[in-house]
């Protein structure tokens, strides 16, 4: 009898083991970051009477640069196999791009910006246990920028030249696909952090639209246990 019970819990163990390694994942990814342009307006003290153009409009574009995330996953629930819902801990780092700036089609200056992206989610996934998984994820956190004048010498808007954290939102989605490897998978995946940039409205200035779209889009490995 107690050799049996041994047995017993042996081969329990054996099979719940594999079963709780899917409870976590971590993924690293990289891709790049394309970042929606805005559109500044000036007034009050900037202008003079005689210029017409004295306000703008300035057109800020930011190009598109490599990025790099990783993040962790922890399943919560799993509902019957059709689907799971997790805890994903996403963070998205951008080193420098160039932020241009121009009035009229004249380049005026160009600014050198990081961003780093961390935004706790919820994360639904669809056929978890099968080779190919679709998974949507939703949550907000934090968007932090540091920029600074790389050459010109016009600056405009109260973040330019600083460091300044905001408050984003993250949606977005990918499949994970499994590989002959137990705990080793593949990932593609797109995500939009919803944020204001350096750059934003004041007593003097307007910008428009508030908010950027920094979309990521990207794909890695996905450790799984």
């Amino acid at each position: 009898m107690h050799r049996k019970i041994a047995c017993l819990i042996v081969l329990l163990f054996a099979v719940s083991t594999p079963v709780l390694a899917q409870k976590n994942d971590v993924s690293f990814s990289i891709g790049a970051v394309a970042t929606s342009s805005q559109t500044t307006i000036l007034g009050g003290l900037f202008c003079t009477i005689g210029n017409p153009n004295c306000g703008g409009p300035f057109n800020s574009s930011t190009g598109t640069g490599v990025a790099f995330e990783g993040a962790y996953t922890r399943q919560v629930f799993n509902f019957g196999g059709a689907a799971s819902l997790g805890v994903e801990l996403p963070l998205v780092g951008v080193p420098g791009r160039d932020l241009n700036v121009k009035l009229l089609g004249v380049p005026l200056t160009t600014f050198s910006q990081s961003s780093l992206f961390f935004t706790p989610s919820a994360r639904i996934k669809f056929l978890p246990s099968s080779p190919v998984s679709p998974f949507f994820s939703l949550g907000g956190g934090l968007a932090h920028h540091e920029g600074g004048v790389n050459q010109g010498t016009f600056q405009f808007g109260s973040g330019a030249g600083s460091a300044i954290n905001r408050g984003a939102l993250q949606f977005g989605g990918g499949v994970d696909f499994k590989t002959p490897l137990p705990h080793i998978g593949l990932r593609v995946e797109v995500r939009d952090f919803l944020a204001r940039g350096l750059n934003e409205s004041s007593g003097l200035t307007h910008v428009s639209p508030d908010r950027q779209h920094n979309i990521f889009a990207g794909g890695g490995l996905v450790f799984r246990f």
